[in-house]
């Protein structure tokens, strides 16, 4: 089916198969959370140098996603995806048969390298399909599948690595990288609009600048940054607080953020259609202080009785359900404004969102002591960043159409 403006021939991709892919990102840094301890004794390694194995991933997504993007403007997005794709699955192979830390810490950097398109070309495939009416319904859809990876990546993690280990945990995304390459070299067709092949370096930085210089490219990006960076900053630590304050193993911590995770996916399906009824920003503000609720919920708890499991699960199903609102509409608002740079948007601000990810993921792993507090600190601090953020992300005016061609 065309979209509205799309012109003859333009088919709509598998929104399925672009949930796959997309969701690859994530769900890749995220497998290997609860499974540090375990990549540690199997190498004989101690905390500090297995955080390489997320900051190698952290800076193949940072590095690489910004010029994924032009590559999709430039070459087209099929056929970047399609190396991307495959890299990401010969890089997770040798992840899954690497005989030490540097040589897995090198693998995972090409892991990110090659899957670093998968969010940037899937965005501005349903920018180039989609009418911006449509739009924030359809990357509801697919934020609902990113989100769904960071969630079931540690049950997924916790369940095989206790059986297999390290290498089993790679073993897995190397199978999934095998199935979205295979669906994408079968059924995925172009979409590419004419308007969006760049040229030259410096019309690459020209965009970079005019992205850079819009209050709600940056605004939305930052939003999404700081969204996900609240619930990162737990996920690095959050096996070890579960353990040594409630008492729950590696596998029960998977199965029970697997369960507050449910939370995300209603609400980032619901966005949608609450989207339509009251509108982007109404949904916006909402999500946001819903966040930053549910963010000082989990401050306040800890300082006034330390943790517990009402204290810290409640707070984050809050935030959980809240993420879910204010994903879509990040998303949307970083691709929607340009879509004749629809490829270079969704890269440069996947890169920044990410990276700030990942930042407070890594943060969180050297302030962590033992004691919950700071990581309680950086979830409050990281959710009210989005509230402030709101009025900065409305400044964007969206463009109506789709890039011509």
């Amino acid at each position: 089916m065309s979209a509205p403006g799309a012109g003859a021939g333009v088919r709509r991709p598998p929104l399925l198969l672009l949930a796959l892919a997309s969701s690859l990102s994530p769900f890749g840094m995220a497998v290997v959370l609860p499974a540090v301890a375990a990549i540690g004794l199997r190498f004989g390694a101690d905390y500090a140098a297995v955080q390489f194995v997320l900051s190698a991933y952290l800076v193949g997504l940072g590095v690489t996603q910004p010029f994924s993007g032009i590559l999709c403007d430039r070459l087209g997005r099929r056929p970047v995806l399609i190396g991307g794709a495959a890299l990401f699955l010969v890089a997770s192979v040798g992840c899954s048969l690497a005989p030490s830390l540097p040589v897995l810490v090198g693998f995972r950097l090409l892991q990110a390298v090659g899957i670093s398109v998968g969010t940037v070309a899937s965005r501005a495939m349903i920018r180039d399909t989609h009418d911006v009416l449509e739009m924030p319904r359809a990357l509801a859809r697919l934020a609902a599948a990113m989100g769904v990876a960071p969630v079931i990546a540690p049950v997924i993690s916790g369940s095989v690595g206790a059986v297999a280990g390290p290498p089993g945990i790679f073993a897995v995304t190397a199978v999934l990288g095998a199935i979205v390459l295979g669906w994408i070299a079968w059924d995925l067709t172009e979409t590419r609009p004419a308007a969006a092949a760049a040229g030259s370096t410096s019309g690459m930085l020209h965009a970079w600048r005019e992205l850079l210089a819009s209050p709600g490219f940056v605004g939305h990006t930052l939003l999404y940054g700081f969204m996900q960076g609240a619930f990162f900053a737990f996920l690095a630590v959050g096996a070890a607080v579960f353990e040594r304050d409630l008492g729950i193993d590696q596998r029960g911590f998977g199965l029970i953020w697997g369960g507050v995770g449910v939370a995300y996916i209603v609400s980032a399906v619901l966005a949608g259609r609450l989207i339509a009824r009251f509108g982007l920003q109404r949904v916006l503000r909402a999500g946001a202080g819903l966040a930053f609720a549910g963010g000082l919920a989990v401050l306040a708890a800890t300082l006034a009785v330390g943790v517990t499991r009402a204290g810290l699960l409640l707070p984050l199903l809050v935030m959980m359900t809240a993420n879910g609102l204010v994903t879509p509409v990040a998303l949307a608002g970083a691709v929607g404004g340009r879509p004749a740079i629809a490829g270079t948007a969704a890269g440069l601000s996947s890169a920044v969102g990410l990276v700030m990810t990942g930042a407070y993921s890594v943060v969180a792993g050297f302030v962590y002591t033992g004691e919950f507090l700071p990581i309680a600190l950086l979830m409050a601090t990281a959710t009210g960043c989005t509230v402030l953020l709101v009025p900065v992300a409305a400044r964007e005016r969206w463009r109506s159409a789709r890039a011509p061609g």
